[in-house]
């Protein structure tokens, strides 16, 4: 719905600013909120299995099933916009390649793998998983 759009184009777009006190975990209200948002979104029982299923090597493990109440028209949305909009899909890939970044920087260090699980399963790890699921970049 056009309220969606307006939140998920939001908060694409401040998302792609270089923000370096965003990026240490100081987000503004209004990121906050839209994560917040996302979160609600995704099955977060769901999510953890999901994660550990493609970490052992598996895939075709994310589905919409991920994505609860409004969660799979916002899918269908992010997905329809990336395929079709070259700004959005600038936008979610720049979004993507800085979670994948932050999580590859988190997970040389975490031997144990609980501070990634961790980083997987926060708001900012739903968001991830939404736009990059319906990005294609999850196999």
């Amino acid at each position: 719905p056009a309220e969606a759009n307006g939140w998920m184009s939001n908060l694409l777009a401040r998302a792609s600013q270089e923000d370096a006190p965003r990026r240490k975990g100081a987000a503004g209200p209004d990121l906050e909120g839209l994560s917040a948002d996302i979160a609600r979104m995704v099955d977060e029982g769901a999510l953890s299995q999901a994660w550990e299923r493609y970490r052992r090597g598996e895939r075709g493990v994310f589905d919409r099933r991920l994505y609860i109440g409004a969660g799979a028209k916002t899918f269908d949305e992010v997905r329809r916009r990336y395929s079709s909009e070259p700004d959005f899909r600038q936008t979610v890939d720049r979004y993507a390649q800085e979670f994948e970044r932050l999580l590859s920087e988190v997970d040389r260090e975490d031997r144990d793998g609980l501070l990634t699980r961790s980083y997987l399963t926060s708001e900012t790890g739903k968001v991830y998983t939404l736009l990059a699921h319906a990005a294609g970049r999850l196999g």
